[in-house]
C-alpha cells in the first residue's frame, strides 16, 4: 500500500453500528494494521475528534442523528476545511454525489459497491485531490496578497512622487514669475534649494524601485573594493546630523579601533547603513538615543548592529517589514511614509554580499536590526590579535 495509508489515522463518522463495523473489516482485509480507525457516532462527536486529534481522512455518513444531507458536509467543512471527506452513503443519487463534491467532498462512495481495496484506493485519491487543492488556495491567495501589496505600493508610491513633484513645480513657478519681486534673490536662493532636495528624493525613489528591480531580475551586481568600514560608518553619521539634531538623538558609535578593511562595494554598503540609520532615527523618540555597535562573532562573521529606543513593532509584523512592496503601520492614526522598500532593499544588498540581516524588536521600546557580513569578506592583514580575540 501507499506511504500516504501507512497507519492512516480514519475518521469514520457513520450512526449505524452494522455498517460500521463492515468498514472495519474490509479496510484490514485490505490493509491489514495499515489503518488506525476511529468511529464517532454523530457528526458532533466527530467534529470534537477532529478538534483534539489529527486525522488523515474523514469516512462520512450523509444521514446521522443530528445532521441529514448535505448538511453534514458542510457542517464539517466549515469546522474543519483542511481534512480529506469522502461520502459514504447507501444513497445512490448522482445528483446528490455531485452537489456533495461541490459542497467540499473529495470523493462519493455508494455503501454495498465495492471492497476495501476500492474504499483505500479512493482515500488515497482524496487525499492526494485535498493536497492539490490546498496548494492552489496557498497559491491563490499568495498571489491576491502580492497583487494588493503592489497595488498598495503603487498608490503610496503615486503620493510620494506627487509630494516632491508638487513642490519642484510650485517654487520653480515662483522663481520664474518672480511673484516677490526681482530684487527677492535670496528668497529665490532658497526656493532653489528647497527643489533641488526635492529632485533629489526623486531620485532616490527612482533608484530604490530600479534597484530592486535589479536584484529581482539578477542583474545587480557588486563593485568589489576594499572599504574602510569605520570612515563608511561616520560618514553615514555626518550625512544624519541634521536628523539626528531635529529629534535631538545621541548617537553612540562602537567600533574597534583596528577593524580590518572588508572586500565589498562601498556603494551598495553605503546605502543598507544609511537606510537602517535613517529608519531608526526615524522612528526613535524624542531625547532618546541610536547605538551602532560593530563586532566579530566567534565563527570570525563581522555584525553591525543599530538600535533605537523607539516605537518598535511586533515579531509578527516582522517578516511583512521585510518583504519588498509591504509596509506595516507602526504610529497608529497616522498615514505611512516612504515606499516601504528601504528595509527589504538593504537585506537584498547584504545578501548579495553572501550575509544576513535580521531584526528584533519590541513594540514601545524599540528595535535593532543586525547586519552580518561574512568572515572571508575581511582583509585580516594589519588586523590585531586583539581584534581577532574580540
Amino acid at each position: 500500500m501507499a506511504s500516504e495509508l501507512d497507519r492512516l489515522r480514519v475518521l469514520l463518522i457513520e450512526d449505524n453500528l452494522a455498517d460500521a463495523r463492515l468498514t472495519r473489516e474490509l479496510l484490514n482485509e485490505a490493509n491489514p494494521g495499515g489503518f488506525d480507525l476511529v468511529h464517532a457516532a454523530t457528526l458532533q462527536h466527530g467534529i470534537d475528534a477532529l478538534a483534539t486529534a489529527e486525522f488523515g481522512i474523514v469516512l462520512l455518513d450523509l444521514s446521522l442523528i443530528d445532521a441529514q444531507g448535505l448538511d453534514t458536509v458542510r457542517r464539517l467543512r466549515q469546522q474543519h476545511p483542511r481534512v480529506p471527506i469522502i461520502v459514504v452513503s447507501g444513497l445512490d443519487d448522482e445528483e446528490v454525489a455531485l452537489e456533495a463534491l461541490h459542497n467540499g467532498a473529495q470523493d462519493y462512495l455508494v455503501k454495498g459497491q465495492g471492497d476495501g481495496h476500492l474504499i483505500a484506493r479512493a482515500m488515497r485519491y482524496a487525499i492526494e485531490r485535498k493536497r492539490t487543492e490546498l496548494q492552489l488556495i496557498e497559491a491563490r491567495d499568495l498571489a491576491e496578497a502580492a497583487s494588493q501589496a503592489k497595488s498598495a505600493f503603487l498608490a503610496n508610491m503615486s503620493h510620494e512622487l506627487r509630494t516632491p513633484l508638487n513642490a519642484i513645480i510650485g517654487f520653480s513657478e515662483i522663481i520664474a514669475g518672480e511673484l516677490f519681486g526681482a530684487e527677492a534673490s535670496g528668497l529665490y536662493r532658497q526656493y532653489a534649494g528647497h527643489i533641488n532636495g526635492s529632485g533629489q528624493h526623486l531620485l532616490k525613489l527612482v533608484n530604490e524601485v530600479l534597484d530592486v528591480s535589479k536584484f529581482v531580475a539578477g542583474q545587480l551586481d557588486l563593485e568589489e573594493v576594499p572599504v574602510d568600514l569605520a570612515e563608511l560608518l561616520h560618514e553615514c553619521v555626518d550625512l544624519m546630523e541634521l536628523q539626528l539634531g531635529e529629534k535631538r538623538l545621541a548617537l553612540c558609535l562602537a567600533v574597534p579601533e583596528d577593524l580590518a578593511l572588508l572586500t565589498a562595494d562601498p556603494l551598495r554598503l553605503k546605502q543598507v547603513l544609511l537606510n537602517l540609520l535613517s529608519n531608526s532615527v526615524k522612528f526613535s523618540k524624542p531625547d532618546t538615543a541610536v547605538e551602532i555597535a560593530v563586532a566579530l562573532t566567534q565563527e570570525g562573521d563581522l555584525t553591525v548592529a543599530i538600535t533605537d529606543h523607539g516605537i518598535g513593532m511586533r515579531a509578527e509584523d516582522i517578516p511583512t517589514a521585510l518583504e519588498p512592496f509591504r509596509q506595516i503601520n507602526r504610529k497608529p492614526g497616522q498615514a505611512q511614509e516612504g515606499t516601504g522598500l528601504g528595509l527589504p532593499l538593504a537585506k537584498m544588498m547584504v545578501e548579495k554580499h553572501g550575509g544576513a540581516l535580521s531584526l528584533t524588536s519590541v513594540p514601545g521600546e524599540g528595535t535593532t536590526v543586525c547586519v552580518t557580513i561574512p568572515g572571508w569578506r575581511i582583509n585580516w592583514v594589519g588586523a590585531s590579535e586583539a581584534l581577532q580575540r574580540a
